[in-house]
Protein backbone atom coordinates (compact mmCIF):
# COMPACT_ATOMS: atom_id res chain seq x y z
CA UNK A 1 0.00 0.00 0.00
CA UNK A 2 2.80 2.42 0.87
CA UNK A 3 4.47 1.61 -2.48
CA UNK A 4 1.32 2.73 -4.30
CA UNK A 5 1.16 5.96 -2.33
CA UNK A 6 4.81 6.70 -3.07
CA UNK A 7 4.25 5.89 -6.76
CA UNK A 8 1.19 8.23 -6.98
CA UNK A 9 3.07 10.95 -5.11
CA UNK A 10 6.02 10.85 -7.54
CA UNK A 11 3.65 10.60 -10.51
CA UNK A 12 1.69 13.63 -9.29
CA UNK A 13 4.84 15.71 -8.68
CA UNK A 14 6.32 14.72 -12.06
CA UNK A 15 3.12 15.69 -13.91
CA UNK A 16 2.93 19.06 -12.15
CA UNK A 17 6.62 19.80 -12.81
CA UNK A 18 6.14 19.02 -16.50
CA UNK A 19 3.07 21.29 -16.63
CA UNK A 20 5.00 24.16 -15.02
CA UNK A 21 7.86 23.75 -17.48
CA UNK A 22 5.42 23.90 -20.41
CA UNK A 23 3.81 27.04 -19.01
CA UNK A 24 7.18 28.73 -18.52
CA UNK A 25 8.34 27.87 -22.04
CA UNK A 26 5.14 29.22 -23.64
CA UNK A 27 5.07 32.52 -21.74
CA UNK A 28 6.20 35.43 -23.91
CA UNK A 29 5.07 38.38 -21.81
CA UNK A 30 7.11 40.75 -19.67
CA UNK A 31 9.27 39.40 -16.85
CA UNK A 32 9.04 42.74 -15.03
CA UNK A 33 6.23 45.28 -15.00
CA UNK A 34 6.13 48.61 -13.16
CA UNK A 35 3.10 50.89 -13.00
CA UNK A 36 3.53 54.66 -12.57
CA UNK A 37 7.26 54.70 -13.31
CA UNK A 38 8.99 57.90 -12.19
CA UNK A 39 12.77 57.54 -12.22
CA UNK A 40 15.90 59.64 -12.67
CA UNK A 41 18.98 58.61 -14.64
CA UNK A 42 22.23 60.28 -13.68
CA UNK A 43 25.82 60.49 -14.85
CA UNK A 44 28.67 61.54 -12.52
CA UNK A 45 26.15 62.46 -9.80
CA UNK A 46 24.28 64.84 -12.14
CA UNK A 47 20.69 64.25 -13.22
CA UNK A 48 20.57 63.69 -16.98
CA UNK A 49 17.07 62.28 -17.59
CA UNK A 50 13.78 61.82 -15.79
CA UNK A 51 11.50 59.10 -17.18
CA UNK A 52 7.78 59.06 -16.44
CA UNK A 53 5.41 56.38 -17.71
CA UNK A 54 2.11 54.79 -16.71
CA UNK A 55 3.47 51.34 -17.55
CA UNK A 56 7.02 50.01 -17.99
CA UNK A 57 7.76 46.43 -19.02
CA UNK A 58 10.97 44.41 -19.44
CA UNK A 59 10.98 41.36 -21.70
CA UNK A 60 13.01 38.18 -21.22
CA UNK A 61 15.55 39.32 -23.86
CA UNK A 62 16.16 42.61 -22.00
CA UNK A 63 14.14 44.84 -24.31
CA UNK A 64 12.06 47.49 -22.54
CA UNK A 65 8.59 48.66 -23.53
CA UNK A 66 6.59 51.72 -22.57
CA UNK A 67 3.26 50.57 -24.08
CA UNK A 68 1.23 53.55 -22.80
CA UNK A 69 3.82 56.13 -23.75
CA UNK A 70 6.81 57.86 -22.23
CA UNK A 71 7.44 61.39 -21.02
CA UNK A 72 11.09 62.29 -20.57
CA UNK A 73 12.77 65.37 -19.15
CA UNK A 74 16.27 66.05 -20.49
CA UNK A 75 18.71 67.94 -18.28
CA UNK A 76 21.85 69.89 -19.12
CA UNK A 77 25.19 68.05 -19.00
CA UNK A 78 26.82 70.73 -16.90
CA UNK A 79 24.05 71.34 -14.36
CA UNK A 80 20.70 70.04 -13.16
CA UNK A 81 18.80 72.49 -15.39
CA UNK A 82 15.88 71.11 -17.39
CA UNK A 83 16.48 71.96 -21.06
CA UNK A 84 14.17 69.73 -23.13
CA UNK A 85 11.09 67.49 -22.99
CA UNK A 86 10.27 64.39 -25.01
CA UNK A 87 6.90 62.65 -25.32
CA UNK A 88 5.63 59.68 -27.37
CA UNK A 89 2.61 57.36 -27.37
CA UNK A 90 4.68 54.13 -27.51
CA UNK A 91 8.40 53.46 -26.95
CA UNK A 92 10.56 50.34 -27.25
CA UNK A 93 14.18 50.12 -26.12
CA UNK A 94 16.25 47.46 -27.87
CA UNK A 95 18.81 46.44 -25.25
CA UNK A 96 21.31 44.66 -27.52
CA UNK A 97 22.03 47.78 -29.57
CA UNK A 98 20.95 50.31 -26.89
CA UNK A 99 18.55 52.43 -28.92
CA UNK A 100 14.91 53.44 -28.57
CA UNK A 101 12.13 53.73 -31.14
CA UNK A 102 9.36 56.16 -30.25
CA UNK A 103 6.16 56.17 -32.25
CA UNK A 104 2.79 57.86 -32.33
CA UNK A 105 2.58 61.62 -31.80
CA UNK A 106 6.25 62.12 -30.93
CA UNK A 107 7.10 65.57 -29.60
CA UNK A 108 10.57 66.90 -28.75
CA UNK A 109 10.64 70.39 -27.24
CA UNK A 110 13.64 72.58 -26.37
CA UNK A 111 12.74 74.81 -23.41
CA UNK A 112 15.44 77.42 -24.13
CA UNK A 113 14.67 78.07 -27.81
CA UNK A 114 10.98 76.99 -27.77
CA UNK A 115 11.66 74.86 -30.87
CA UNK A 116 9.22 71.97 -31.15
CA UNK A 117 9.59 68.85 -33.28
CA UNK A 118 6.58 66.71 -34.21
CA UNK A 119 6.80 63.40 -36.04
CA UNK A 120 5.32 59.88 -36.00
CA UNK A 121 8.57 57.98 -35.41
CA UNK A 122 11.84 58.95 -33.77
CA UNK A 123 14.97 56.95 -32.97
CA UNK A 124 16.95 57.86 -29.85
CA UNK A 125 20.55 56.76 -29.37
CA UNK A 126 21.46 57.54 -25.74
CA UNK A 127 25.15 56.57 -26.10
CA UNK A 128 25.55 59.04 -28.95
CA UNK A 129 23.08 61.50 -27.36
CA UNK A 130 21.18 62.01 -30.59
CA UNK A 131 17.75 61.68 -32.16
CA UNK A 132 16.98 60.89 -35.79
CA UNK A 133 14.15 59.90 -38.09
CA UNK A 134 13.52 59.26 -41.76
CA UNK A 135 9.82 60.14 -41.41
CA UNK A 136 8.05 63.43 -42.12
CA UNK A 137 8.81 66.11 -39.51
CA UNK A 138 7.44 69.49 -38.60
CA UNK A 139 9.56 71.90 -36.56
CA UNK A 140 7.94 74.97 -35.11
CA UNK A 141 10.21 77.82 -34.04
CA UNK A 142 9.18 81.17 -32.56
CA UNK A 143 8.02 82.58 -35.89
CA UNK A 144 8.45 79.84 -38.50
CA UNK A 145 7.31 76.33 -39.32
CA UNK A 146 9.76 74.04 -41.09
CA UNK A 147 8.91 70.64 -42.53
CA UNK A 148 10.52 67.86 -44.48
CA UNK A 149 11.58 64.23 -44.62
CA UNK A 150 14.14 63.05 -42.09
CA UNK A 151 15.86 64.84 -39.25
CA UNK A 152 18.99 64.56 -37.10
CA UNK A 153 19.37 66.28 -33.74
CA UNK A 154 21.47 66.32 -30.62
CA UNK A 155 19.80 65.02 -27.46
CA UNK A 156 18.57 68.37 -26.14
CA UNK A 157 17.25 69.45 -29.58
CA UNK A 158 19.38 72.61 -29.61
CA UNK A 159 21.13 71.67 -32.87
CA UNK A 160 19.21 69.91 -35.64
CA UNK A 161 18.88 69.61 -39.39
CA UNK A 162 16.07 68.48 -41.67
CA UNK A 163 17.51 66.09 -44.24
CA UNK A 164 15.09 66.86 -47.11
CA UNK A 165 13.37 70.20 -46.38
CA UNK A 166 10.06 71.01 -48.08
CA UNK A 167 7.72 73.99 -48.10
CA UNK A 168 8.18 77.72 -48.39
CA UNK A 169 10.99 79.60 -46.68
CA UNK A 170 10.64 83.35 -46.20
CA UNK A 171 13.83 85.30 -46.92
CA UNK A 172 14.42 88.82 -45.65
CA UNK A 173 16.53 90.58 -48.31
CA UNK A 174 17.51 93.45 -46.01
Amino acid sequence: MIRYLIFFFYFFVACNTQSLQNIQEDYEGPILEIENLNTFLSDSAKIRLKLISDLYQVLDNGDEIYPNGLFMEIYSKSSDILIANFKANHVIKYSDDNYYIASGNVILFNLESNDELRTEELFWYPNDEKFETQKFVTIKTNNEIHSGEGMESNQDFSNYKILIPTGTIEIDEN
